[in-house]
């Protein structure tokens, strides 16, 4: 007796309620290719067993994708607005707002960190412990 194996063929549901009108006086005929007075090739059977054990992998859900794109879709509504400049601004406000320093030091500092509003909070920080 052959061994059942691990990966069963699945279907979406049976073939019996599937309903195509418009098929129903169709049929198929197999037949070799043109010109050629030949049946067509049959498969050989391990073809045929391959194609009946074969399993699709599962599908890749892409939540860490998913995770990152909404973190980033958030951090630019809390920014507001989408142009280079106005991202700047805001960065440049909110930096303001919570270390109270003067515009210039904060511009050094968050153009010194490519704008990274976090990194350049710990820096400013960072700096006025060192002096």
């Amino acid at each position: 007796k052959k061994e059942e194996n691990q990966y069963k063929r699945t279907t979406m549901g049976d073939s019996s309620d599937l309903n195509y009108p418009n098929l129903r006086q169709c049929r198929v005929v197999i037949g070799g290719a043109p010109g050629v007075d030949q049946p067509p090739v049959r498969l050989p059977q391990t073809c045929v067993d391959a194609v009946d054990n074969f399993r699709l992998p599962t599908p890749y859900e892409f939540e860490t994708e998913k995770k990152v794109l909404d973190a980033y879709q958030e951090q630019q509504a809390a920014l507001g607005g989408n142009s280079p400049d106005e991202i700047r601004k805001s960065v440049l406000v909110r930096m303001k707002s919570v270390t109270n320093a003067q515009d210039d030091i904060c511009v050094s500092i968050l153009e010194d960190n490519k704008y990274d509003l976090k990194t350049s909070i710990e820096a400013f920080f960072a700096s006025t412990v060192l002096t």
